[in-house]
């Protein structure tokens, strides 16, 4: 077994065909529950701007509705897969007896489970409020986590046991760096969804922050997989990124902000948007939620639900 773990361009599509590439050629074979793998084991990626959040190679057509659907779903905090599954029919697969799902790591993460919150000086806080919180009394500090994967994840038949085990933030030199630390990853169905959804996060945070840290800016975003993996359903896709060696690398334009309101925007123009048949054609002005978003949201909102070019430039800041 002859690869090197960590990826060395720091740039999201250069180093995911990358990462596919040492999978074909080195990975273990392993077939947990009979399915046949790929693996390497203990897998990081680094990207120094983590703005840099979208894989676009043609042959793993990125949805973009996925992308912002997903994270509007954490930001609900739900563990009812019902907001997620137009999107993905496969979390209906995965439901706990009473229906319910557990990888919405936002209902771990902004208070909406019980045995996720954390008590600090007499006072029940969400994980977000409480790593706001500590970094804010010691920017400095080692203790800024969350955690998602917990004990009682691991019951025997649990068909949603959450790959990700914990985020970490650290405020270095002013800038907010993050680290994810994975315990399984599917290169394919995970790792290019996860960077979009927990790079957002971690550009939400340093938002927050930012109000009493006005020099904070976004630091480098730092991926870690126990098990970066690959399906043999997906072999042929892997050899058609490999082959495509064009790599687009697009950052998005800086999140303006990230609050309460913002949060309620977002799931309101969502919920009605599906409401109404997903259709790119929608009113989005009509629906009184967006009026509570600011520009940068109403931009992403209309480039990925809309597939509104107009609104593509204007989020990766591309002048037409």
């Amino acid at each position: 077994m002859s690869y090197t773990p960590i990826v060395p361009t720091f740039n999201l599509n250069a180093d995911y065909r990358t990462a596919i590439k040492q999978l074909m050629e080195n990975g273990f074979e392993a077939a947990p529950r009979g399915q046949q793998t790929r693996e390497i084991i203990g897998y990081n990626f680094v990207l120094t701007d983590p703005r840099n959040r979208i894989v676009n190679f043609p042959a793993r057509k990125t949805s973009l509705k996925y992308l912002l659907g997903e994270f509007i779903w954490y930001v609900s905090g739900s563990s009812d897969p019902t907001g997620i599954l137009p999107y993905a029919k496969f979390w209906d697969s995965i439901r706990n007896p009473d229906g319910t799902v557990n990888s919405n790591y936002g209902h771990r993460l902004f208070g909406h489970h019980e045995a996720s919150n954390v008590t600090r000086n007499g006072q029940v806080m969400s994980q977000w409020n409480a790593v706001i919180d500590i970094l804010k009394k010691d920017p400095d500090s080692r203790q800024a986590v969350v955690n998602i994967h917990l004990p009682q994840d691991r019951w025997e038949g649990n068909k949603d046991t959450p790959c990700t085990l914990s985020l970490q933030f650290f405020i270095r030199e002013w800038r907010l760096h993050m680290i994810v630390t994975m315990r399984s990853n599917d290169v394919i169905m995970g790792t290019s969804n996860d960077i979009f959804q927990f790079t957002m996060l971690q550009e939400a945070l340093a938002l927050q922050l930012r109000e009493t840290m006005p020099a904070l800016e976004l630091g480098f975003y730092y991926h870690n997989a126990g098990s970066l993996h690959i399906y043999e359903r997906h072999f042929e896709m892997a050899k058609n990124i490999i082959a495509d060696e064009r790599s687009l690398e697009m950052s998005m334009k800086p999140m303006d902000r990230f609050d309460d309101e913002i949060m309620l925007g977002l799931i309101g123009v969502e919920a009605a948007w599906r409401a109404n048949g997903s259709n790119k054609d929608f009113m989005f002005d009509e629906v009184g939620a967006w009026h509570l978003l600011t520009e940068y949201w109403q931009d992403l909102i209309l480039m990925c639900f809309a597939e509104d070019h107009d609104a593509m430039h204007h989020v990766f800041g591309i002048e037409h």
